[in-house]
């Protein structure tokens, strides 16, 4: 099988740089177009009453700035490699804005590091990996 668009989902973690290497590997052997996206979560705080509107907005931008930058290293390594990419920030719950992502650019694989978050956390939120890998319409590549 051969895939002509790949998204990678990228935040500068060990797994995400696990999978931007596998990413960057596939594309080169499938002449594939590589998207580099990154999801920024909007804030999230129990007590946003209590919160100026100006500290959640100086937040969310400090979060999406470095995630830009999580990006900007991401898109130098895929260049350093020979690979051409786009990369995109995203500000939503990350495998629902991935799959968004895929489906409005034709990527036909999404690749993902795994974290391996265990337990209680894995039982109540879930993965973004194993959200992705039961709801997506593309194949999903999930790199330990």
């Amino acid at each position: 099988m051969s895939y002509k668009s790949i998204l990678v989902g990228y935040d500068g973690s060990d797994p995400s740089k696990k999978a931007l290497k596998k990413a960057i590997e596939l594309s080169k052997i499938m002449n594939s177009s590589l998207y580099i996206v990154g999801v920024v979560r909007p804030f999230q705080f129990a007590a946003v009453d209590f919160i100026l509107p100006e500290e959640i907005e100086a937040f969310e931008k400090e979060e999406i700035s470095k995630e830009e930058r999580f990006l900007k290293e991401a898109l130098e390594i895929a260049t350093r490699s020979g690979v051409k990419a786009e990369t995109k920030v995203l500000e939503g719950e990350p495998a629902e804005e991935l799959m968004s992502y895929a489906d409005a650019n034709g990527c036909d694989l999404i690749v993902v590091g795994h974290r391996g978050a265990g337990g209680f956390k894995r039982l109540i939120l879930g993965t973004t990996a194993g959200n992705l890998v039961k709801y997506a319409n593309q194949s999903v590549l999930v790199v330990k």
